[in-house]
């Protein structure tokens, strides 16, 4: 359906700017200019919807045979800017037209300098600026339409503040509670393996510690529903420090070893590092409870690196299970600018390692960046669309007029001086004359040097080699 109200759009288009064809053809009598002008403006307009190179150029050259077709070519250019997103070949076409139509004027049609001063300065005008104007308005729609876009988009997220968070809160609870609940079933099975515990002690224990992991599998199950992969990391500060996050650990019967090198690191990068640690951690204390974890963290110039590693041989290391957990913690230090591995090490043990920049560019700047240069190139382009014609008629007109006026300028006091029946040999006249395409043969054409045609203004007549006539044309 939309197809359709486009090509009745088009050919609608093409009967307006048939208009002044017909109508010329019609005053003439011509019936088949009359059909021909028709076809050729509708064909024109339809074939523009899929080429509108092409029917820009269809129309430029059935300006040959009726003028009036230069109505549609301002219509034509806009369409061509509106319509296509390369320069090249518009630009191209637009100078080969130019070439191509000064060969055939001056050869063929035998236009003046004049004339063809005019011409180019149509094509500019009728051809240039449209196309520039279509081009600084695809342009801007393109720009308006990002922009609604991006607002709808803000709009969607502005709605769902609530709900993510609460998935916050949620994943929170996941990893807090994770933790404490790994932590108490890690002592459990401490008691229950230790032979100064009594027997009725160490099945108490084993009920705590399965208890505590049935309660963290059905906790993340839970909470690993609420999550969202594309939200960022938290803001709000976190008072603990990795420092007293690894001597709880070791309190609880884990061996953790730790070490920090570099100075302190940015708020946000240490609390993404408390991160990475609470979920490496929970992890060792789940799949290799009793294995010893190292933990580094070294703080660059630019950068903290976070790496956690088990020792080959436990049970992370053959499980070779990563979990929600480490899913949504890669998702979080990426959201950071950073990245995360965990997977085997060379050693045969199981290693996570974060990599976290110092400076991270906030979510949405590169939304933010595109749209600012979209909005400075809608600039260039109206820029463009008012300064290419004008700089291109004034470089056009300034070479041009040295040629026109060179040798044939008339002085206005010479003019007055002449007296009529004066020799011609006896006048002061300009070495040539103003071409003029209805000269008379006895008559000379001379310019008083005007910007920019230095077009033709006093108009000398002579009979039998004395001075009859001698008139100013403008």
């Amino acid at each position: 359906m939309r197809a359709r109200r486009e090509w009745v759009a088009d050919g609608l288009l093409g009967l307006v700017l048939a208009a002044p064809v017909v109508a010329n053809q019609a005053m003439g009598g011509n019936v088949a200019g009359c059909v021909g002008g028709l076809v050729v403006s509708v064909a024109a307009a339809v074939c523009g919807r899929r080429w509108p190179l092409a029917g820009w150029l269809a129309v430029v050259l059935a300006t040959i045979v009726d003028g009036n077709f230069s109505f549609g070519i301002p219509v034509h250019s806009y369409l061509v800017g509106l319509r296509t997103e390369r320069v090249r070949p518009v630009a191209g076409t637009f100078l080969a037209v130019g070439a191509a139509g000064t060969a055939f004027n001056l050869e063929v049609l035998d236009v003046g300098p004049s004339e063809w001063f005019q011409l180019v300065m149509a094509l500019l005008l009728l051809g240039v600026f449209p196309w520039l104007v279509g081009r600084y308005q695809a342009q801007r729609r393109r720009l308006v339409s990002a922009g609604w876009e991006r607002a709808a988009r803000l709009e969607s997220e502005r709605r769902m503040v609530v709900l993510r968070e609460r998935s916050r809160i949620a994943q929170e609870m996941h990893d807090s509670l994770g933790h404490e609940l790994s932590l108490i079933a890690l002592g459990a099975g401490a008691l229950e393996t230790s032979p100064a515990v009594p027997e009725a002690q160490r099945a108490a224990a084993t009920r705590i510690r399965e208890s505590a992991a049935t309660a963290t599998d059905q906790l993340r199950e839970i909470i690993g529903v609420l999550r969202d992969e594309t939200e960022a990391a938290p803001l709000e500060p976190v008072d603990e420090r990795v420092e007293s996050l690894v001597d709880r650990s070791r309190r609880a019967g884990m061996s953790v070893t730790m070490t920090r090198t570099g100075e302190e690191a940015p708020a946000a990068v240490e609390r993404t590092a408390y991160r990475v640690v609470r979920e490496a951690l929970t992890n060792a204390s789940r799949h290799a409870p009793g294995a010893p974890v190292t933990v580094e963290i070294t703080h660059g110039g630019d950068r903290s690196t976070v790496a956690v590693s088990n020792p080959a041989g436990s049970l992370v290391e053959r499980s070779g299970t990563t979990g929600l957990g480490i899913v949504g913690l890669r998702e979080r230090v990426r959201l950071s600018g950073g990245s995360l591995t965990a997977g085997p090490d060379r050693d045969g043990g199981f290693r996570l390692e974060a990599v976290i920049p110092h400076l991270a560019a906030p979510a949405g700047a590169e939304a933010a960046t595109e749209m600012l240069h979209a909005r400075r190139r809608v600039r260039r382009s109206l820029v463009a669309a008012v300064l290419t014609p004008a700089a291109l008629a004034l470089v056009t007109a300034v070479a041009y007029y040295p040629f026109a006026a060179n040798g044939s300028v008339l002085e206005a006091d010479a003019f007055e001086r002449m007296a009529i029946g004066a020799p011609r040999d006896a006048l002061d006249l300009p070495d040539r004359q103003v071409w003029r395409r209805d000269r008379e043969p006895s008559c000379e054409y001379y310019s008083d040097g005007n910007f920019p045609l230095a077009d033709a203004t006093y108009r000398l007549c002579f009979s039998r080699g004395r001075l009859v006539v001698k008139e100013r044309l403008r």
